[in-house]
């Protein structure tokens, strides 16, 4: 005699809990990675020989995001340049929140550069903070035989354009600061206002973060390009088939970048 299985079905309470469960899990994951509480990105490679040129970062999600450390060292391995790297930054922080971890990762004597970024809005909300950690940070660095550089981040943006005054209000402090300290400075920000006037079409920040703009993978590339032909003098002429950006637009975004930084070459 065959037997008839019936399905039970579930209360609708029960139906509506699993679905609320999920949400909130769902939600909870993503403000999670949001937060950097879960991290879904390297921070770290320090594997290479003992001629690697080693960088630390100090700094927040505008580097980040659109994965500059890593596309640094993609593009710039192609042109024999080893570089391997640590990353401390984590979203929303100020050189201020860094600055313990900062000055025993610069005694540590691991590294040949240390690249500093604040939190966007202190050139304009706390400058004289701005200046004194930046001041007392590259001071570390000299002392421990690091060289210290200033990235100048594109951070700001008006509907995926960069926004002008913003912009120029934190250029105007980073190339002082870099002045006052005898730091490089990577003018990345000027960099992509430059690419936005002679690349038609392109698109550098990200679409619908709720962090605020960022980089997409297209601007993080333009950055790192910024970096190698500043740090390094390398005129990136060709994508490594591994890069995290390979775009029809790279080579463009890579010649903007070496255009800008040498402008008489």
């Amino acid at each position: 005699m065959e037997q008839i299985k019936l399905k039970r079905k579930l209360p609708v309470w029960k139906k509506a809990s699993i679905i609320i469960l999920t949400f909130l899990v769902t939600l909870g994951i993503i403000w999670a990675v949001l937060t950097d509480i879960i991290v879904l990105r390297r921070t770290e490679d320090m594997n290479g020989s003992e001629n690697a040129i080693s960088i630390l970062f100090v700094a927040n999600s505008q580097v980040f995001v659109g994965d500059v450390p890593e596309q640094l060292q993609t593009i710039a391995s192609t042109y024999d340049v080893e570089i391997k790297y640590k990353d401390l930054s984590r979203h929303g922080l100020s050189l201020r929140d860094s600055m313990d971890n900062a000055i025993i990762e610069i005694q540590s004597r691991k590294f040949d550069y240390v690249v500093l970024y604040d939190h966007s809005m202190r050139p304009q909300n706390d400058i004289e903070g701005f200046f004194s950690d930046i001041q007392l940070l590259c001071n570390e660095a000299r002392e421990n035989d690091v060289i210290p550089v200033l990235y100048n981040a594109a951070w700001a943006s008006i509907d995926g354009q960069p926004n002008e005054n913003y912009q120029n209000i934190s250029t105007d402090a980073y190339k002082k600061a870099a002045n006052e300290n005898d730091a490089i400075l990577v003018n990345a920000g000027d960099a992509w206002a430059y690419a936005y006037q002679t690349i038609p079409g392109i698109s550098l920040y990200s679409r619908f973060d709720p962090r605020g703009p960022h980089a997409n993978k297209a601007g993080g590339f333009l950055t790192a390009c910024v970096f190698a032909a500043t740090l390094f003098d390398l005129h990136i002429e060709d994508i490594p088939k591994d890069n995290l950006y390979k775009g029809d637009d790279a080579i463009d975004l890579a010649q903007a970048a070496w255009e800008f930084v040498h402008p008489s070459h």
